[in-house]
């Protein structure tokens, strides 16, 4: 599965970060996995082979990121989390690490009966955690641990529509932002694969639950579209452990080019245009989009899209039939 999604990606024109998944257990303590979770759980030199394969073939490939994601601590016990980044940091001292922590109510208070702590307090006292890991989720942490991943530097992953869609709660984002922490925003259930949904979501729920506009505008009376953008590229960028996000020397080409006659974007100029884009409506006026220094879409259309569609369309058939 990892050697066609790394092939799907560069069919696409995708710049690909891949994180083999560790999940081991059912629950916190070693828990035994249920039948329907087996599938999700191979066994370490399993894993360990995989994840060698992966980050060998792929080291000189400038398209390619190779690192881990322990799934969560419910479902990976301290000696195997333990073991996992060792592996990682063995093979590339910077290799992304990402984890789920403190999503639910029900998963903190599990933690606490197992290890009398909460999930994003037990990673602070026994994993290195730095600014290669990526905290996914982190809706209840509290202020303390707040302070601790803004303190350690690491990225929390932000998962607005799959947040909502499940009901989890909202993060204590400005709170973070006031630390200096960085965040990046993702999906955990492709529910919504939009970064503008996403980062909308993210903002109306701070105004939802705090009863004040822009709350996360760089100053009074700045631009709320353009620091979620910023920030949300740089967060995104370390969170995949790339060089992206700045049109500069030995930094990839990789951006978007928006219509500037597209209707939403009329009249538009500097910072107003990231407003525009959004906050206003659902209407797509990204135009060209280039990766690593090539067109991947151009005046609106992909250069492989016919051919994806028919492809697409078949591998549905047969997969029906």
């Amino acid at each position: 599965m990892s050697d066609r999604l790394i092939a799907a990606a560069a069919a696409a024109g995708i710049g690909m970060t891949i994180l083999p998944v560790v999940y081991r257990a059912g629950g916190f303590g070693g828990a035994a996995l249920s039948e329907r979770q087996r599938r999700f759980a191979p066994d370490e030199d399993a894993f360990a082979e995989l994840y060698e394969r992966l980050a060998r073939r792929h080291r000189n490939d400038p398209n390619v990121r190779v690192g881990i994601a322990p799934h969560s601590l419910r479902a990976v016990p301290p000696d195997q989390l333990a073991r996992a980044v060792e592996l990682a940091r063995k093979l590339d001292a910077t290799a992304p690490i990402h984890i789920h922590v403190s999503e639910q109510p029900k998963e903190v208070a599990e933690c606490r009966a197992w290890s009398g702590t909460t999930p994003i307090a037990w990673l602070a006292d026994n994993a290195p955690v730095d600014e290669a890991w990526c905290l996914v989720h982190a809706t209840h942490a509290t202020p303390e641990e707040v302070a601790t991943m803004a303190h350690r530097r690491a990225v929390v992953g932000l998962c607005p529509t799959t947040e909502a869609n499940l009901g989890d709660g909202i993060f204590s984002l400005p709170e973070f932002l006031a630390l200096g922490g960085g965040w990046g925003i993702g999906t955990d259930s492709n529910v919504c694969t939009s970064p503008v949904e996403e980062l909308r979501w993210l903002e109306y729920g701070l105004r939802l639950t705090r009863g004040r506009r822009n709350v996360a505008a760089k100053a009074a009376g700045g631009s709320t579209g353009a620091f979620l953008f910023d920030r949300a590229v740089d967060g995104g960028a370390r969170a995949c452990a790339r060089k992206v996000g700045k049109l500069a020397p030995g930094w990839r080409a990789d951006f978007v080019v928006l219509d500037a006659e597209h209707p939403a974007l009329s009249a538009r100029d500097g910072e107003a245009i990231l407003d525009s884009w959004l906050f206003a409506g659902n209407s797509n006026p990204v135009r060209d989009v280039v990766v690593g220094g090539e067109w991947a879409v151009r005046e609106g259309h992909h250069r492989h899209e016919d051919q994806a569609r028919a492809d697409y369309v078949k591998a549905l058939g047969r997969l029906r039939s």
